[in-house]
């Protein structure tokens, strides 16, 4: 292949520039507005392939002027050089030194013997990394080399029969709600009249089944039926039927009293006369007066029986007593009284020491100076109200500092952003540290350090 416009081949294959046409126009590839406006003319015609002159004059010196026939100039040694994989192979060189002599250091360098045997794991790793890649590598260029086409496995998914294990699950899973629905039935109490009524009804309805299977059982061998034949429709009702009219309801009788039906001594009216409630309320005052005794509940209008005087009181005499007795009876007496002497003794003492003793409790008192006890219960009480004061300030303080937390916290939570917005946060803080990476790297690169990138860690 030939050369670009701007380079010539020389005798001995070096290419170098062009020289420079005098006749050719220079103008600029990269400025439209500079190239000339002119249209070129068109070539003269020609019977040659195309219409178009295959060979143009040139002159010794390269000017038009002269004929030379085309001929490709052959392709430089250069281009077919593998410079590519040269350079690759030499960084990959470069970078094994660096490696060897970064381990190197590494080695002479003392570390912890933790540290040491942590980087001696990580080395092992590193190589088994590099193994199983290099491993991977070369099967992945025999499988390439292959080109054989492989079906991938059907996943045991897709031939599980997971349809019938649902089915199977959804009928468990039914059968033990049913018997956890019957368990809590079972388990399950009215209050106490309800359950009280719903097992009379059971032991109704039990009753009832019990009664219809025995006449069941008594009328299975009963085996003639009569024969009953239906009246015709046309002849269930007679001509001229008419049914009776209803019966009217009976008249309201109003409601009477017993005492209603008394009849006065003519018995001319179904109501007391004024003759025969004036007899009765004579009777009842001259019985106010004359009877009281043979009112109830003192005596029962059907038993007249008269009144007795109750018998006359007597005296009852003393029991007989004998000298023992007596003697019993002084002795206990004595005895009693020797008590109620001593009990009277031991007050009286007990008495005369509590007032000795509160005495000297206020001699002492008076001696040092020692509050009394109205003084001691006035300075308690004293006491007692600073220190319920103080406990409520404290409380109050307290209530005061926690409400102000809660105040700031129910602030920073309203500041904070909503999940979505922590989410776009924290993705474009992601996405612009891995930019500054990005960069950092990209100057590594541009100044000539990529090696470093590269270094173990």
């Amino acid at each position: 292949m030939a050369a670009a416009g701007g380079m010539r081949e020389s005798a001995d294959g070096a290419v170098g520039p062009r020289p420079a046409s005098a006749a050719a126009p220079l103008r600029s590839g990269s400025a439209p507005s500079l190239r000339p406006s002119t249209p070129k003319p068109p070539p003269p015609f020609s019977f040659s392939k195309g219409g178009l002159p295959l060979e143009r004059p040139r002159t010794a010196s390269g000017a038009e002027g002269g004929a030379r026939t085309h001929v490709a100039r052959p392709v430089p040694a250069a281009v077919k050089e593998r410079r590519w994989q040269a350079m690759q192979e030499r960084e990959r060189q470069r970078k094994e030194r660096l490696r060897e002599q970064a381990r190197v250091l590494k080695g002479q360098s003392r570390l912890p013997p933790r540290m040491e045997e942590r980087a001696r794991e990580e080395e092992a790793k590193e190589r088994e990394a590099a193994a199983q890649r290099a491993a991977s590598a070369a099967e992945s260029e025999a499988a390439s080399a292959a080109a054989a086409f492989r079906m991938r496995p059907i996943p045991a998914e897709v031939r599980m029969p997971m349809w019938e294990q649902m089915q199977l699950e959804e009928a468990g899973r039914a059968e033990r709600i049913s018997r956890e629905a019957a368990r809590l039935a079972r388990r399950s109490k009215l209050p106490p009249r309800m359950q009280e009524e719903a097992e009379s009804r059971s032991r109704e309805r039990r009753a009832r089944e019990e009664r219809e299977r025995i006449k069941a059982d008594a009328e299975k061998d009963l085996t003639f039926t009569p024969m009953i034949r239906p009246l015709p429709a046309s002849t269930s009702k007679p001509a001229g039927f008419r049914p009776k009219p209803p019966k009217p309801p009976p008249p309201p009788q109003p409601f009477e009293l017993l005492t209603d039906a008394i009849k006065d001594p003519g018995g001319k009216g179904t109501l007391p006369a004024p003759a025969e409630k004036e007899r009765v309320l004579r009777d009842m005052a001259r019985d106010e007066l004359v009877l009281p005794e043979r009112r109830w509940p003192y005596l029962s209008t059907r038993a007249p029986v008269q009144p007795k005087a109750p018998p006359p009181a007597v005296a009852v005499p003393p029991p007989p007593t004998t000298t023992s007795t007596e003697l019993r009876r002084a002795a206990l007496e004595m005895d009693k009284l020797k008590r109620q002497i001593e009990e009277e003794r031991t007050a009286q003492a007990e008495a005369r020491r509590r007032e000795e003793a509160k005495e000297a409790t206020k001699k002492v008192a008076g001696a040092l100076d020692l509050p009394s006890a109205r003084d001691k219960a006035r300075r308690e009480r004293e006491e007692a109200a600073a220190r319920r004061r103080a406990f409520q300030r404290e409380q109050a303080e307290k209530d005061a500092a926690h409400r102000t937390a809660l105040g700031d916290m129910y602030a920073r939570v309203a500041q904070r952003p909503f999940l979505f917005q922590q989410q776009g946060i924290d993705a474009k803080v992601f996405e612009e540290t891995q930019a500054a990476y990005d960069k950092f790297e990209s100057a590594l690169k541009k100044q000539g350090l990529s090696d470093l990138l590269d270094l173990p860690r």
